[in-house]
């Protein structure tokens, strides 16, 4: 069974499964613009995942269900859903092949996959696509290069449980950072390498994209960790912590120095990664303009002064995304600024559609 890991046409919402939340969107196209069908969210018991598996279907279906029929805002009318899976459970990869067969192809992918990816290729889904023909150098012959992706079955299955509960039908599975990336990009130029960084509660997942996603990695330092450590050395509550964050952040103000100092290797760890995937990049394509951007997703983005701090370390702008700035949402009602950031990977899902429109 080939599990679609790239997106093929077919109408469909966006469905975003977190470590808590289910959260789903749907939109069309409307001339020029791309209007909000429906969103929504809904919270599922603990427990319900088990290392990116959902151990339990079921329950999750029965607390989806509602959802689906009563959204927080418009209507949910698919019955193809795009479904992203945790960034650290993907693998993702662009590869540089000789000129061949789609049948030789799909054998020298899968030998690549054995040889990059730590899990055997009996318990991995596999799919790729040839992005585009690099022309060789004098004397040697054009490579393809070529998208590939890979998921564990485990989780694919149990999420293929879940849909098939929900009845409806998986069009296309994929990497969440892919889906945030989209989202962030709408109302930007597309055509540029990006650096796009994602601000969970647990960790900062990155991802470089070049006309498709060229390589991800993630730092182990989330927005939970910057408030547990403004607690610990500023001697506050966690929720104080996590009030100061989002109020005065690193941002100008009388707590400015306080607050870096407190988050000094914090803040050091994030850029000293975010330079090592920068290198990454510009050392496997020197021939490619360099990296001309940064995009900033997540709660913790928002911190104030974060930006100011990333762009002064690395050396390029840096911008906060929001894609319901794209958006028009007016005839079913924005969420709440401080809620529109947990809608980014299930609406950058249901941008899908729009995009290849």
């Amino acid at each position: 069974m080939r599990v679609p890991l790239i997106y093929h046409k077919g109408s469909l919402f966006g469905f975003d499964i977190g470590s808590r939340t289910v959260k789903v969107a749907q939109v069309e196209r409307r001339g020029k613009n791309v209007r909000v069908l429906g969103y929504g969210s809904t919270n599922f018991p603990p427990d319900t995942i088990i290392e990116g598996i959902i151990a339990d279907p079921e329950v999750m279906a029965q607390a989806i269900k509602p959802l689906l029929a009563h959204p927080t805002a418009g209507r949910i009318t698919g019955k193809k859903v795009a479904v992203a899976l945790p960034t650290a459970k993907v693998f993702i990869r662009t590869l540089q092949l000789p000129m061949m067969s789609e049948a030789d192809l799909d054998q020298a992918v899968r030998l690549e996959a054995e040889q990059y990816i730590p899990i055997p290729a009996t318990d991995l889904y596999l799919d790729f696509e040839v992005i585009e023909q690099v022309p060789g150098a004098e004397g040697k012959e054009a490579q393809l290069s070529v998208l590939m992706v890979a998921a564990p079955r485990a989780i694919v299955n149990s999420y293929i449980q879940l849909f098939d509960i929900l009845g409806l039908e998986i069009d296309s599975i994929e990497a969440s950072l892919t889906s945030i990336t989209r989202a962030m990009l709408l109302g930007g130029a597309s055509d540029k390498a990006t650096l796009v960084i994602d601000f969970g509660s647990r960790s900062a997942d990155l991802a470089i994209y070049d006309r498709v996603v060229r390589l991800t990695g993630s730092i182990t330092v989330g927005g939970d960790d910057l408030t547990a450590t403004m607690s610990k050395n500023l001697g506050i509550t966690l929720d104080q912590a996590n009030e100061m964050k989002y109020k005065f952040g690193i941002g100008k103000s009388g707590l400015q120095a306080k607050i870096t100092e407190a988050l000094t290797p914090q803040l050091q760890q994030i850029t000293s990664e975010m330079k090592k995937v920068i290198k990454f990049y510009a050392d496997r394509n020197d021939k490619k303009p360099p990296i001309s951007t940064i995009i900033l997703s997540g709660g913790s983005a928002s911190m104030p002064g974060l930006g100011e701090y990333l762009s002064s370390q690395l050396g390029l702008p840096i911008q906060v995304g929001n894609t319901w700035e794209h958006l028009e949402a007016k005839h079913v009602g924005a969420p709440k600024a401080l809620e529109m950031p947990m809608y980014t990977t299930a609406l950058g899902l249901a941008l899908r559609e729009v995009q290849h429109d």
